[in-house]
Order: structure tokens, then sequence, then C-alpha cells
């Protein structure tokens, strides 16, 4: 027994000695041997053993004799007892007789071990569910024979054989069965067909499930073997006994409830066809475990809590009274439900495995699981003692006072009283977390509920924060007009109820309850006829409060939510500050792979899928940034890394996807070939914000003239990533940085494209080439087009003329400026550092290569700093302009722009910007810019 009883073994009471004497009188007379402390122990303590012992008292003082009583039972054991007695059983009474003296002779082995204190309780379970197993699965191969002889053998398509496959549910499902425990069952097979004798398969697998059913639960002079609970089958009682694969799967699709991916959380095939039996239950586990994270079963499962509570008649019953057995497997349970859809180490039957998963995931405080654990090994053990008293079914601790004593010297305990103070702690913890799992389905009286029943009421809104309450009353009259569309289903009307006091309670202490409110309002919109999202913000207060707060902060992020509700998950899996500050951006080979791995699994149900599944990867991830940007916990060069990394990935698998079908459809020309795309801009800059364009060069070195391939597989590519799909379009891309503009080719020759730069490209061509970078595609290509990059830039330049016809296309820009609030093209913005970035790499990387090492503005001033390019405090300042732009022009894309903060960005390094400017671009007598 485990740690949860008291103590190892004692002298029993005098009482239950003199009780038991009789008993070890008769058995020392039957065995002819006297007995030892344990044996006298184990029957002082179990009637049941006193029975075993004297109905086959051969084989009890044989296995006593031999020491095997002491040993732990194996499987293999119990397999080979099994094949011995139910040899040659040819008829269901002489099979029925066979089935109950082994189990109750295997059964005396287990009840053995448990009181002499030396099985914890996973052998004790695990030995009993081997036993139920086993005996289930011999029973069956004899009533097949049985059945087969009258109805012919039951045949699938290929006029193969077909077996029974039995589905465990419940404690056999776990492997967590007890000493006189129900088996629940449910019985199916493959195919549907006729036997070989013209009778349908279904006729068969009927008789053959009732005659097991006779086999195991009957009782006969022997007893019984195992009481069987058919009532977890599809329709219940009034269902079909067995069940074609088909036939189930259809069912639980179409009518499947809350309760049954309950109780098929611990199914298991047990006895049959068990392969057909693990592929029938991974089919059933979408069912089971939703894809998404599932709210919306908690519903059903408060109306479960409910039942459980209302059924607590009996404080004695330490399975149904309060802080019993099934409290623990309840709070285990719907977490699972609720989880284990997007956690497959939550898919787990046995309960004390899913506990420690549980408190890993963080659903549960590890004290609460330490505390549930151990309360649940304690009540085992007890349900346990109270089944080996007699080999009855109960679970209510005795009345009697021999049987209370019995109870606790089994588990430990002096006396009753010192037991049940134990037990009363243990239940006394399970029954406070139990109460802790689900609240009260009604929202309550509120001011948030009087605003929702009637938001048009004189002042109601003004009283509520609203600065604007005309706005904000048509915004929730709207809502409400929408929830009463015949669309939208009765559950998520009731859903959005329950949430909108709620939430209209919480938008009093927003910043802006106007502008928030007029952000989430489109969202619920959205996820109405989804409803399990509104079942998530209604259950959870905390996700609640962070959806709130980032709608409040970000116009961007509200309409992505609005947009792909799947990521509402994210608020669910959050981290605090300071451990998400901690996050590490993705490596691009790690995005890659990820990439790789999930359009490989898409590929088999067509192009539409794997185009989606690009879309999907990409937003998922572009709203991680965002989330990460808005929270303030990834920096905006982290940021930045991050996009960049992300964009190259999807280039990457783009360009494979690309060429492998253009390739088969053309030539073949495996991949990789010396085939390059270059990354200009943002993307080349690794400055990538959210919803940046790609622009993008694709050159090559292939031999020949593969012009028509290469224009093929760019319009391939291109169509990959601009193709607009339920998620809209992957990357708008740009391709006026080529060579000769719109009006050159697609795609060129690497040669071609030395020959450009060096011979007819315009400085400004030049200027664009100090941010471009190879992103994918050909390795070693890549490399020869980085060195040619570099011995571009790197070519001698007259300062002067380079100065003038930077600074002159720099004034035609700003000759299109409209607000000085640009954060980009104003004066002192963007665009101007980038200009003196270029204009300084062009200039020195002549006599300095260092400079045309890098193609990110940030480091390029760190070398121009540290080589004396520019001074030192100057290069440290523009970094600082640059970057603190970059992130305003961020934040105005994640939320409205604001006129006002922009300007007071720019002012805040304009002048820094302008005097480097005037210093390094204007002439030198002085010809103003």
């Amino acid at each position: 027994m485990n740690s949860g009883s008291a103590q190892a073994p004692q002298d029993l009471p005098d009482e239950l000695a003199a009780a038991a004497a009789p008993h070890w009188t008769r058995i020392e007379a039957a065995w002819g041997c006297p007995l030892d402390p344990v044996a006298r122990r184990v029957f002082a303590l179990s009637e049941f053993a006193c029975e075993v012992a004297l109905a086959q008292p051969a084989w009890c003082q044989a296995r006593h004799a031999a020491g095997l009583l002491d040993e732990p039972l194996s499987a293999a054991a119990i397999g080979a007892e099994t094949e011995a007695a139910l040899r040659h059983q040819d008829t269901l009474p002489a099979l029925q007789t066979a089935l109950r003296r082994l189990r109750n002779r295997l059964q005396l082995c287990i009840v053995w071990r448990h009181l002499a204190h030396r099985a914890p309780l996973e052998e004790t379970t695990g030995n009993l569910s081997a036993l139920a197993d086993t005996l289930i699965d011999g029973a069956l191969r004899a009533v097949h024979g049985l059945a087969a002889a009258r109805e012919g053998e039951p045949l699938d398509a290929r006029g193969q054989p077909q077996r029974l496959v039995v589905l465990a549910l419940g404690k056999l499902g776990a492997r967590e069965l007890n000493l006189s425990s129900d088996v629940d069952l449910v019985f199916a097979f493959p195919e549907t067909g006729s036997t070989d004798r013209g009778r349908t398969n279904q006729q068969f697998f009927v008789r053959c499930g009732q005659l097991l059913i006779q086999a195991l639960d009957t009782v006969t002079a022997d007893g019984f073997a195992f009481r069987v609970d058919m009532r977890l089958r599809p329709f219940g009682s009034s269902g079909p006994l067995a069940m074609s694969f088909d036939a189930m799967e259809d069912y639980f699709l179409a009518q499947g409830r809350d309760w049954e991916r309950y109780a098929f959380i611990k199914a298991r095939a047990c006895a049959g066809d068990v392969a057909a039996g693990e592929r029938l239950l991974r089919a059933l586990r979408p069912f089971v475990y939703r894809r998404y994270l599932d709210f919306g079963a908690i519903d059903a499962l408060r109306d479960m809590k409910a039942r459980i509570e209302a059924e607590r008649h009996d404080r004695a019953n330490i399975k149904l009274g309060p802080g019993g057995i099934r409290d623990v497997e309840f709070a285990a349970q719907m977490q699972q439900l609720v989880w284990g859809g997007r956690q497959p180490e939550l898919q787990e039957r046995a309960l004390l495995r899913v506990l420690p998963a549980l408190a890993a995931r963080g659903h549960l405080q590890p004290e609460v699981v330490a505390r549930l654990a151990a309360g649940y090994r304690f009540l085992r053990d007890v349900e346990h003692c109270l089944q080996a008293e007699h080999d009855r079914q109960t679970q209510t601790l005795p009345a009697l006072e021999r049987s209370r004593l019995r109870l606790a010297v089994a588990m430990g305990y002096p006396d009753p009283k010192a037991f049940e103070l134990a037990l009363d702690a243990h239940r006394l913890h399970i029954a406070r977390v139990f109460a802790d799992l689900v609240g009260a389905s009604g929202p309550g009286d509120s001011a948030g509920l009087a605003l929702w029943l009637d938001p048009l009421r004189d002042g109601a809104l003004a009283s509520g924060g609203f600065r604007e309450p005309a706005a904000a009353g048509a915004l929730l009259v709207d809502l409400a007009t929408v929830r009463d569309r015949a669309s939208v289903g009765a559950e998520g009307r009731q859903r959005l109820d329950r949430l909108m006091p709620m939430l209209l309670d919480r938008l009093r202490s927003c910043v802006d309850p106007d502008l928030t409110l007029a952000r989430v309002a489109p969202v619920l919109k959205a996820i109405l006829r989804r409803s399990a999202y509104l079942a998530l913000l209604a259950e959870n207060p905390a996700a609640l409060e962070r959806f709130l707060d980032l709608a409040g902060r970000s116009r961007w992020l509200a309409e992505a939510l609005a947009r792909r509700p799947a990521f509402f998950d994210a608020l669910l899996e959050w981290q605090p500050l300071d451990e998400q500050a901690r996050q590490t951006v993705p490596t691009r080979a790690l995005l890659v792979a990820d990439l790789q791995a999930r359009t490989a699994a898409a590929a088999p149900d067509g192009e539409e899928r794997v185009l989606e599944t690009l879309r999907e990867f990409r937003e998922q991830h572009v709203f991680n940034v965002a989330l990460g940007e808005v929270r303030g916990t990834l920096p905006l060069m982290h940021a930045s890394d991050y996009l960049t990394f992300l964009a190259e990935a999807v280039l990457e698998i783009a360009l494979v996807m690309a060429w492998q079908e253009n390739a088969a459809r053309m030539q073949q020309l495996p991949w990789p070939q010396p085939f390059i795309i270059v990354g200009y801009g943002k993307l080349g800059g690794i400055e990538l914000g959210p919803g940046s364009d790609l622009d993008l060069v694709f050159l090559h070195d292939l031999p020949g003239t593969p012009g028509p391939f290469l224009h093929r597989l760019v319009r391939r590519l291109l169509h990959v990533l601009s193709v607009p799909t339920y998620s809209g379009t992957l990357y708008e891309v740009d391709m006026r940085l080529r060579p000769s503009g719109n009006a050159g080719t697609m795609v060129s020759a690497l040669d071609a494209f030395r020959a450009y730069q060096t011979g007819d490209a315009w400085t400004w061509e030049h200027q664009a080439l100090v941010r471009a970078r190879s992103v994918a595609g050909d390795p070693e290509l890549r490399a020869r087009f980085e060195a040619l990059r570099r011995e571009i830039l790197c070519r001698p330049r007259s300062a002067d003329r380079l100065r003038i016809e930077v600074r002159d296309m720099r004034r035609r820009m700003r000759a299109h400026v409209g607000a000085t609030t640009d954060l980009k093209r104003a004066s002192g913005g963007i665009i101007d550092i980038e200009f003196m970035v270029q204009y300084l790499v062009l200039a020195h990387a002549h006599a300095h290569p260092a400079l045309a090492v890098w193609s990110d503005n940030v480091r390029i001033l760190e070398v121009a700093g540290d080589l004396g390019i520019l001074d030192a405090d100057t290069a440290a300042e523009l970094r600082a302009a640059y970057l603190a732009l970059r992130s305003e022009w961020h934040r105005s894309v994640l939320d409205l722009p604001d006129p006002n903060r922009a300007e007071r960005v720019l002012e805040a390094h304009r002048a820094t910007v302008e005097t480097t400017w005037r210093a390094l671009l204007e002439a030198p007598d002085g010809d103003p810019a």
C-alpha cells in the first residue's frame, strides 16, 4: 500500500484476532499447515480471502508455500493462468465456472499484497486491470467460437475474418480498476458485411456480445467474473449492443454529447482486435479533444458538477460524497476537455499521470496537484480495503463497529477515530479544489447587466463612464440586433448575454471605454457563430481583461482577432511580463523547418490547403510579434528580426514549391539550382514591420537559355506569394528595383546584373544596393551575390558628384511631402537618415570595406562611428533617432496614427538629423539643400 496509509502493518487488535480465530482454524485444517502472521492479518481483514482459501485450498496452499502470494503478479503470469484455465472450455457453463474460479484466486493474490501493505496503488490497479483485460479477451475468444459455430464466421469486404473490438471506459480504460468495480464496455466491429453462413455481421457481433456479457456478468454458484455496464455505448441502453466503426463515427460526429466526450477520455481497446480498436479511437479523438481551446464545454461541465453535487445524498460515500474520488477525477478531466486538443500531453487516461502534466502546464498549482494526488491515493486505498472485506462493490464507510475497526487497521491506523481524522483532512482539501472549478452560470446583478438590458436608458451609458453615450449606445444596439438574427444559434445568444454584463463592468476601468468598445464590438460580432470564444472570455476573467486591454491599445490586434478568432488562444497561453520578456526570437532555420513540416502535412489535401497553411503560419507569427510589441516585451530590433526571418522562411518554402511544380511540368531541373531571391529595402535591411511589402529581385546562373522556364517559375512564385485565399495574401511584392525597373526582365543572370550595376545603374540604384541582401535560394550563388554587392559598393566614386546626386534625389522626394509629421518623408525623418547612411557607404567603402558588410542602417552607423567616419556621439544620436522614428512608425501601424505624438518624436530628433545632413551633404560652397 502507498504512503497514504498511516504506518506499516501492526499487531491485530484483540477484537479482530478473536473474531478471525475460527477462520484461521478452518483454513489451517484445509491447508494442512499453520498460518504465518501475514496470512492471519489478511484473513482477519478479508472474509473474501477466507472464502477463496477454503473454496480452492490446494491452489492457495501451494501458492502460499512457494511464497508466491507475497510476490507481485505479472501480466505474463496472469496470461499463463488464464490460458491454462480456459483451455477446452467449450460450453458457456464450463466457461463461466472457469472464469469465476480463476478470477477469485488471482484476486486473492492482489488482495493479499494490498492488505499486507506490499503493493503501491499503481500495482493494485494495474494488476486488477490486467486481470480484467485478460479474462475479457479469453472469454471473448471462447464465445466467438460458440457464436461462429451457430452464425458462421464474420467477414470483411476482402473475405478476411473479423473480431469484436471491446472498448473499456472508466477505470478499466485508464487501467485504474478497483477490486469489485463494474467494467464499462462498448462493443464495435470494423466493417459491415455478412458471415460465411449469410447472417449479417451486425447480428453476429450482437450475439457475440450477449454471450460475452453472460460469460462475465451472470451470477452463478461461483459468483461473478465482472459486472458489465453497457450504458455508455452510443444511444445508451436503447442503442444496438455492437456497432460498426463507420456507424460509431457517424454517431459521434452528428449526435455525440459533452458527457460522452468526458467518458471517452479514458477509452481504451482492451480485448478482441485491439489494433483495430486503437484505430477507431484515433478517429474519434477529434470528437473528444477539440482542435481549439474548448471553453465551450464549460456549460456542460458546470451541469455535470451540479449533478455531482445533487447526487451527494450520503457523506459516508468516499466516491460520490463531498471531497470524494469523483471530485478528483472531475478536476482533472475538466481541464483535459478544455485544453487537451491543443496540448497532447494532457491526452492521458491515467489520473495520476494527468495531474503532474496539469501542474507543468500551469492549469493547476503544484501544491494543489500534490494534495489532489495524495487525497486520491488515500481514497483509492480506502476503496480497496472496503471492497476486500466482502468482495462487494461499495464505497460507503461501514456502520458496524467491527468493519470500522477492520478498515482502520487495514489502512494502518490503530483505531477508527485516527483513521477518520486523516480521511476528513484529505476530503476537505479535495472539496475546496472542486468548489473552485467552475462558478455559477449567471452574470448576477451588476451595472453591466443593466446597461446590456437597456443601453438607451437616459444617462445609463454616461454614468457608466462613456464620453460619447450616443455612439456607445448605437454599438450595443447593433450588437444586440446581430445577436437576434436567425443565423445566430441559441447557444451564441446565451453566451453573449452572459458575457456582456461582465465586459461592460470591466470597461469602466479602461483608459478609453468608448474606443475600446468600438474595437471589441466588431470582434464580438465576428465570433457570435463561433461562440466557444464567447465562453472562453466569460469563463476566464484574466483572458477578458487581456482582450479589453489589447483592443484598447491596438486597433491592429483587435482587427486580427476579428479576422482570425483562433488568435484568442494566445490570451490564455499568457506569461507574466517578467517571464515573457525573456522570450527569444525563433531562428530562420527553426521557422523553415516548422513551415516545411506543416506544408508537407497539408500537401495531400491539395494546393489550396498548402497555400492556406502558408498564410495561417505567417498570420500567427505576425500576430505574435504584434502582441509582443504592444505589450512592450519584444524590442523593435527583435521584432524586425522576427518578421524578417519569417519572410525569409516563407520565401524559401515558396521558392522550393514553385521550382518543383514548374520543373515537373517543364523540364527536369531538381532543386537546388543556382537561383536566388534578393531582398531590397526593409527586407534587405532586416527592418520589416507589420504590413511591410517585399522588394524582390530574382537572379540565376543557369547555363544555356532557360528564359521560358525561369519566367514561368517567377510567375508561379509570385502567384504563391500574392494570390488571395480565405486568409488573404501572403505579401505584397514590389519588383521595381530590378535592373531597368518595370522595363527589365523579371529575372536576370548574375553576369547581366553585374554588367548593369557596373555600367548602366543610376546612383539611386547603388543606394538601394546598400540595403540589398540575398534571402533565399542556392547557398553558393547567394555567397557570390554578396561578394558582388560588396565589390560594387566598394568602387571609388567622386565624393562631390555623389553628394550632389544624393542631395538632388532627396530634394525631389521632399517636393512631394505633405504633412510635416510624415515620419518617413518629412525633414529630419527616416529617409533622411537612410540617405545619409547610403551616402557614407558609397563615399567611403572603397577605403573602409567594413561599411559594405552589413545591409541594416543601425549596424552601418555603428561601423561608421567605430571607424571615425562619423563622430561617435553623432553616430549614436543618429541610431537613437532612427530607432525612435521606426518605433513610432510601428506604433502607428498597430494603433491609430497620432499626428501629435509623431510630431513630438520628430521634433525630439529633427535638429540632430538636419545638422548632420547639412554637414555631410551640403555643397562646400554653401549651396542650400
